[in-house]
C-alpha cells in the first residue's frame, strides 16, 4: 500500500477528518474532542490513534492533542479537492492540465464561488461585471462580447486598468478592431477564460477539446477568487505578445 493511499485511508473517515480541523484551532483532550465529534471516549481515542500514526496528530505532554505541522498541511491542500470534488459532474469533462501549477493548487480558492449554469447568462454576466468597474478590467478569452466593447472603451477612456489576452482561437466580431492593441496581448492557447474587476471575478474552464466552456461560470466577490483571477491574466500577459 502506498504512503499517499495510508494517508488518504485516514482522511477518509468523517469524523477523523472534523477531529483534525477541530484541534487545528485549540488542542483538546480526548473527553472535549469526543463530545464535540459526537462520538464516545473509546471511538475518538481510536481515531486519534490512527491519526497520530499517521503523522497528523500529535499529543502534548499534559494530555491535549494537536494537529501535526504535516496535518495543517493536509488541512491546506483538500480545499480544492474539495472544490472539484463538489463540481466532479463539470469537471469530469473539463481539461485544466494548461493552467499553471501553482493555479491548480490553489482550485480551493475557488470554494466559495457562486457556480453559474447557462452560456447565455454568464456572458451577460461579463458584461455587467464590466459595467460594474471603477479601476481595473483584466480579461482572458478566446472571444468578445460585441455589447462589451463600447462599455470597456467608456471604462478605459475613465483610466481603468485594461489588460486582455486572447490566443490564436480568438474570435472578433465583426469588423472589430482592438482599440489601444498595446492593451492586447496574444498566447498560443489560453488556459481557461476569466474576467476580473476590483469588485468581482468569474472564471470558465476549458474542455476536452481545449475550447472555453461558457456553459459553466464559477463567479464571486472574495479576494480568493479574485486574486486567483488576477494571477492567472498575469501569467499569461507576461507570456503573451503585443498586438502592438
Amino acid at each position: 500500500m502506498t504512503t499517499m493511499w495510508k494517508l488518504l485511508r485516514e482522511l477518509s473517515h468523517p469524523k477523523r477528518l472534523e477531529i483534525i480541523r477541530i484541534i487545528a484551532v485549540k488542542p483538546k483532550a480526548v473527553e472535549g474532542i469526543a463530545e464535540q465529534v459526537d462520538a464516545s471516549v473509546q471511538e475518538t481515542t481510536v481515531h486519534l490513534d490512527r491519526l497520530r500514526n499517521a503523522g497528523l496528530v500529535d499529543k502534548e505532554s499534559g494530555g491535549a492533542f494537536r494537529t501535526a505541522p504535516m496535518g495543517h498541511l493536509t488541512l491546506s491542500l483538500l480545499p480544492g479537492l474539495d472544490f472539484v470534488a463538489t463540481h466532479s459532474d463539470y469537471f469530469r469533462d473539463q481539461e485544466l492540465s494548461l493552467l499553471p501549477a501553482p493555479l491548480i493548487a490553489r482550485l480551493g480558492d475557488l470554494k466559495d464561488s457562486q457556480r453559474r449554469d447557462g452560456t447565455v447568462s454568464n456572458i451577460q454576466l461579463a458584461e455587467r461585471i464590466f459595467s460594474r468597474s471603477e479601476k481595473r478590467i483584466w480579461v482572458i478569452a478566446n472571444e468578445v462580447m460585441l455589447d462589451a466593447v463600447p462599455v470597456i472603451r467608456e471604462k478605459v477612456a475613465e483610466g481603468a486598468d485594461f489588460k486582455f489576452v486572447i490566443d490564436q482561437t480568438f474570435k472578433a466580431p465583426p469588423s472589430f478592431e482592438p482599440s489601444l492593441p498595446e492593451l492586447w496581448r496574444q498566447v498560443p492557447r489560453i488556459p481557461a477564460a476569466a474576467v476580473v474587476t476590483e469588485k468581482e471575478g468569474m472564471v470558465c474552464f476549458l474542455d476536452r477539446e481545449l475550447m472555453v466552456d461558457y456553459t459553466v461560470a464559477f463567479t464571486s466577490d472574495e479576494p480568493s477568487l479574485l486574486k486567483w483571477c488576477e494571477d492567472l491574466v498575469d501569467s499569461s500577459w507576461k507570456e503573451g505578445v503585443s498586438l502592438q
